[in-house]
């Protein structure tokens, strides 16, 4: 489905387009992350030292939401802490790598 902007509107139900890493073990390399979210990687790291991984034209591309990165995004850029950027969204497959878990990301 298509908004007034031409944007995809579809949510992302698929399980398979969200990952939660969290042991070092399994950090995955650029490649296979880009791979993943289906092009160039966008890197944003939540206040509580996590790192989100997602597609950085994914809304360019109209990629469909997802809703585990979106409310994990809401629930670390909060309104009362953050004038902007609260009320964004993710699209496309995500990967979220624990601040435990993180190895050569941290680099």
């Amino acid at each position: 489905m298509k908004n007034t902007y031409g944007r995809n509107t579809d949510v992302n139900t698929k399980a398979d387009q969200f990952k939660l890493i969290t042991d070092k073990k399994d950090e995955p390399d650029y490649k296979a992350v880009s791979d993943f979210v289906g092009g160039m990687v966008e890197c944003v790291q939540f206040p509580n030292g996590d790192l989100l991984l997602l597609n950085e034209e994914g809304k360019l591309m109209g990629l469909p939401l997802n809703p585990e990165a979106t409310a994990l995004w809401r629930s670390h850029f909060t309104k009362d802490k953050y004038a902007f950027g609260h009320d964004d969204f993710v699209v496309g497959p995500a990967i979220v790598i624990q601040k435990d878990a993180l190895n050569t990301w941290a680099n």
